[in-house]
């Protein structure tokens, strides 16, 4: 791929989540994968706050339920990709709110081989999926 196709193909900008309480969801996110807290803003009149993870920014808005906005995301899961699935795991379900949906399993990766899987649900259901890519 060209330098000039590169600039044509969408990136991910970043992410943006609803939740009904702020602050366990920020802590969540710090205390499992290691976040940073990079801003505290509004979103409209909710509270909410920006954390960087890698490159990635996660938007984070407090919203009432009957405030008459999608108070449930449609989404299956959100998936890090981590050098070492098994402290990544263990550090994960450390984080206040979280707990183990899935451990480590094996993933076919069909252009790379066989990487590590597992999930983690934090609060309010977030589900979260940690791959070990294949050794190469």
């Amino acid at each position: 791929m060209t330098k000039a196709e590169a600039a044509d193909v969408p990136t991910l900008a970043h992410i943006h989540i609803y939740c009904t309480r702020l602050e366990p969801m920020i802590a969540f996110w710090i205390e499992a994968f290691g976040a940073r807290l990079t801003l505290r803003r509004k979103f409209g009149n909710d509270d909410g706050a920006v954390l960087n993870i890698g490159a990635i920014p996660l938007y984070i808005q407090q919203t009432k339920v009957d405030a008459g906005k999608r108070a449930v995301v449609a989404y299956d899961h959100i998936a890090m990709r981590v050098g070492d699935i098994d402290a990544a795991l263990q550090q994960a379900v450390s984080a206040p709110g979280a707990q183990l949906d899935r451990g480590i399993q094996p993933a076919i990766q069909p252009s790379s081989g066989v990487a590590q899987t597992a999930f983690v649900s934090g609060p309010e259901g977030i589900r979260v999926e940690l791959i070990q890519p294949p050794k190469q």
